[in-house]
């Protein structure tokens, strides 16, 4: 029997003894050492080691590819079952051979079995072409429809550590949470194929660095420096979500005091309307501990949208951003929204939406870039979300986009105001001057009326006639923000049943 172990074992050694200095030499690691990185020490356990590239590939372009090219597993990340897929841009490319993906595939089986999250540590070019310039390559690979099975069932990590080029590239788009280091690029096709085919000279950089993802195409969450700060922020990202959409989220143990006052709130936010405020600062005061994730920080800046925890359950947190465009909503905003309430509805994390809104952002481009589907798809979002909602009306809330802050028509479990809200359907000075304006313009004392009807108009829209009709729970001080919230997550335990009469809504985009 030890003989027969001998050449499997040798083959397991040499595995372990690969050289990675090209790598190193850049500031890289390879996709073993990623893993092993990601996982608590002695827990992770490779599924097909000894795997290598096909005959057809082996017999096409002559080369050896351990492991075929991909590090696949499962083990420990901070205590719990992840499993990793892990591309290795050392051989072939780290293309997507039938080998290669068939172990991916064999993971992700395991997953729908026992639900459990998945990371994917993505670095190559798409498709192998020594395998799939052939007709052979239309063989039966299910290798993205058991990743969209995947997708809402189990928290999925998609880092883009390198360049990722065509299928690599989809695979993001899937994933719940897409990190990308400084140096690395995703597009669905490289500068070499858009030279030859469509006589296009550009960059790996000017076509899909990783700023224009994550500060532009949106398609990132997150710009890393380097590989450590990526598997770092990966563990972070998981720790607020459960294993599978059917567990609750983890609860995590803080000190911080349910019933703390926040004091701080009455100097942050300016009772003018016009000045601009840090909304982040207010995140940070009412949250646990001050500590929070945020999702796309650097992409539609005029909202923000975060991970945190209030007495230690976790939430995600929906923000106008008055500090950047004055926290209207314009297209990139109502898809950045969209996403994360879709993704926290999965994983049952509660919603906390603070507001302070002027409105959709007007304009011809605006316009073009298709607001209209964009806002509506942001109102069809909330409508089908089965987890609490609650809603803090800061100061504004104007125009239609108060129900893309999850206004009292969008069904809130709670709606509470500062003192300083007011709410209407346009801005008094706007209000004035699509109404009055003509008659102004006319009126020798015009600039005094217009002042004077928008001081009337100004009262109509405070808060007390909408607390006196009781179309909001309550007017609260500032400071117990916090506590009110608290009280309402433990209230609002239960998940809605969503609408049970139909089979899936079409969505606006």
């Amino acid at each position: 029997m030890t003989e027969a172990l001998q050449p499997f074992l040798d083959k397991k050694l040499a595995l372990q003894n690969l050289d990675y200095s090209k790598r190193h030499a850049k500031g890289l690691l390879s996709a073993a050492e990623r893993v092993e990185l990601l996982f608590d020490k002695g827990s992770f356990t490779e599924i097909a080691p000894l795997a290598r590239e096909s005959d057809l590939a082996a017999a096409t372009k002559p080369g050896e590819t351990p492991r075929d090219g991909i590090v696949v597993g499962y083990g420990k990340v901070n205590g719990r079952m992840v499993g990793v897929a892990a591309y290795d841009i050392q051989y072939r490319a780290g293309s997507m051979g039938k080998t290669c993906e068939w172990k991916f595939t064999r993971l992700k089986r395991l997953i729908q079995e026992q639900g459990f999250p998945l990371v994917v540590l993505s670095e190559g070019t798409g498709a192998r072409l020594e395998e799939e310039v052939s007709s052979q390559g239309a063989y039966d690979n299910p290798q993205f429809t058991n990743l969209v099975a995947l997708s809402g069932y189990v928290p999925i990590v998609v880092a883009v550590m390198g360049i990722c080029v065509g299928g690599h590239a989809n695979i993001t788009a899937i994933g719940d949470f897409v990190p990308m280091t400084k140096n690395s690029s995703m597009m669905l096709a490289g500068p070499p194929l858009l030279r030859s085919k469509m006589g296009i000279e550009t960059t790996l950089e000017e076509l899909g660095g990783a700023r224009k993802h994550v500060e532009q195409s949106g398609m990132a969450d997150l710009l890393v420096a380097d590989d450590w700060e990526c598997i770092e922020q990966i563990k972070i990202f998981l720790s607020y979500l459960p294993d599978n959409c059917q567990d609750k989220p983890p609860l995590r143990k803080t000190r911080d005091n349910p019933q703390r006052r926040c004091d701080a709130l009455m100097d942050l936010v300016p009772a003018d309307l016009r000045f601009a405020y840090d909304i982040k600062k207010v995140v940070t005061s009412i949250i646990d501990d001050g500590e929070h994730f945020e999702m796309q920080p650097a992409f539609a800046q005029n909202v923000v949208t975060t991970l945190a925890h209030m007495d230690g359950r976790a939430v995600g947190i929906i923000a106008n951003q008055p500090a950047y465009m004055s926290g209207t909503l314009d297209v990139k905003a109502c898809q950045k929204i969209s996403r994360f309430i879709n993704f926290c509805d999965c994983f049952g994390i509660a919603l906390i939406f603070l507001q302070d809104i002027p409105g959709f952002y007007p304009g011809p481009q605006s316009e073009e870039d298709g607001i209209i589907r964009w806002s509506t798809r942001l109102l069809y979002e909330i409508g089908h979300t089965t987890v609490p909602r609650f809603t803090v009306m800061l100061r504004k809330a104007f125009g239609l986009a108060h129900y893309g802050m999850n206004s009292l028509g969008m069904e809130p479990n709670l709606l509470v105001a500062w003192p300083l809200a007011s709410f209407s359907a346009i801005s008094p000075d706007d209000a004035v001057q699509i109404m009055f304006g003509k008659q102004l313009a006319a009126a020798e004392d015009g600039k005094q009326q217009k002042q004077d009807l928008i001081a009337e108009f100004e009262a109509k829209t405070t808060i007390m006639p909408a607390a006196e009709a009781a179309l909001v729970d309550d007017v609260i001080d500032p400071r117990d923000t916090r506590i009110i919230l608290i009280k309402a997550l433990n209230m609002a335990k239960n998940r809605r049943r969503g609408h049970t009469f139909k089979r899936r809504g079409i969505t606006p985009i």
